[in-house]
């Protein structure tokens, strides 16, 4: 498996992509302000299908954080509160789409619209699900949760993810009986909960009836191919556990059959590649890969 091979990122992503949960500092409660709050935006890491940036204030107040594909021709500082009051509109439709449907399966406390969709104090966010070489409209603005209405200006920055990845992260991978785990982390070993990859384990013997072959060569192919028509549906971020005791999708660990399973990095191409090689025996089976257990890039037969 290339780390050159590129693959282009389909993601879905709304009109308005807002921020639906804030720190667990955030309550109504908290003594909070609208007047001659200034706010700071700190864009700290740009890279293919994320950006981090933190935020914030010289006084206690409710604010709104969000991203949005930049439109070609329209400058938002020319038309300020139009562009807040939109902003505003969306984050509370979502409000409500996310209160119903907690209402409809019998959940009473729901939290108020500024615990669940403005930010407080200082924070720091990842906004995810970005495409990669594409401008974005960064922003924030403070909020009185208590008219729902913008208070102070716009803050906006333009900002251009990159074509591929800027940042190093490596995949550990676990079974533990039925049970896989995908720990991404970066080159200190800190679990990297922002990085988007994919990932797919398969019996050894269904990559061979598919590929019409047996050689290991040949089912870096049969993933890249799988992953290519799958992708948008097999983005994950964070550690990863699924359970393979065919009560959950369609794999079972069968006593005895060979797995292969392939995690790529996919902030903007294809790379960070792992294929990790196990024999399941049972439900005590238990088995600990790290980067250098790959057969992608040793060609090592565990």
């Amino acid at each position: 498996m290339s780390r050159e091979y590129k693959v282009t990122a389909v993601f879905i992503l709304s009109a308005i992509a807002i921020v639906a949960l804030c720190a667990t500092s955030c309550s109504t409660e908290a003594p909070w302000e609208t007047k001659k709050v200034e706010l700071k935006m700190n864009i700290k890491t740009v890279s293919a299908g994320f950006i981090e940036c933190s935020f914030s204030t010289n006084k206690n107040a409710y604010y709104l954080i969000a991203i949005e594909p930049a439109k070609k021709g329209e400058d938002p500082m020319k038309h300020q509160k139009q562009f807040m009051m939109l902003a505003l509109d969306s984050a509370n439709l979502e409000y409500i789409a996310w209160r119903n449907d907690l209402l409809k399966s019998g959940e009473m406390n729901v939290a108020p619209f500024a615990s669940h969709a403005l930010q407080y104090g200082d924070v720091t966010h990842f906004f995810t699900g970005l495409q990669p070489e594409t401008e974005y409209w960064l922003y924030a603005f403070v909020v009185d949760p208590d008219k729902m209405q913008s208070a102070g200006k716009l803050y906006l920055a333009n900002v251009k993810t990159t074509e591929q990845s800027v940042v190093d992260v490596y995949f550990e991978y676990r079974v533990k009986g039925y049970w896989d785990y995908i720990y991404p982390v970066d080159s200190l070993g800190n679990i990297h909960s922002h990085f988007p990859y994919l990932t797919l384990t398969e019996d050894s013997q269904y990559i061979a009836d598919e590929v019409h072959s047996t050689p290991e060569e040949y089912f870096t192919d049969y993933f890249l191919d799988a992953m290519k028509k799958n992708e948008s549906d097999m983005i994950r971020y964070g550690v990863n556990a699924d359970l393979h005791d065919g009560r959950l999708g369609d794999l079972f660990f069968e006593e005895g059959h060979t797995y292969y399973t392939a995690i790529v990095g996919f902030d903007g191409f294809i790379g960070n590649n792992v294929i990790y090689k196990f024999k399941w025996t049972d439900e005590d089976f238990e088995a600990y890969f790290k980067n250098e257990d790959s057969i992608v890039d040793y060609g090592e037969d565990d």
